[in-house]
């Protein structure tokens, strides 16, 4: 399925820094099509959100003078919840860095 590659470099990206919500609706996009309504998108982009998640990245906040990520909390149904809502909330699709960041840290070294 050829979201699966816009997803994959999705995630690829998310693993070696920060991926701007931007760039997430771009993925999401192509899977609904460029003239699809709003609400549409929305669905689109919580479905890659989603499956991101399953993968492993988390959407969260850069914070501090360092902007450090910081993932935001609870479970997956409520993450993606709060991302409904916001991005209903403003009406439109999200520049980069507007509502949230997504990013993969690694996985804790076991010793």
């Amino acid at each position: 399925m050829a979201s699966d590659v816009g997803l994959e470099s999705l995630l690829g990206y998310a693993r070696e820094d920060r991926v701007g919500l931007s760039v997430v609706l771009a993925v999401a996009g192509a899977k609904v099509g460029e003239d699809a309504a709003f609400t549409e998108k929305i669905a689109a982009l919580l479905s890659v959100v989603g499956a991101l998640i399953d993968r492993g990245a988390v959407p969260g906040d850069l914070v501090g003078k360092d902007r450090d990520f910081v993932a935001w909390p609870g479970s997956k149904d409520d993450v993606l919840s709060r991302l409904a809502c916001e991005v209903k909330a403003l009406g439109e699709e999200a520049a980069t860095g507007e509502l949230c960041w997504i990013h993969a840290p690694a996985p804790e070294a076991c010793f």
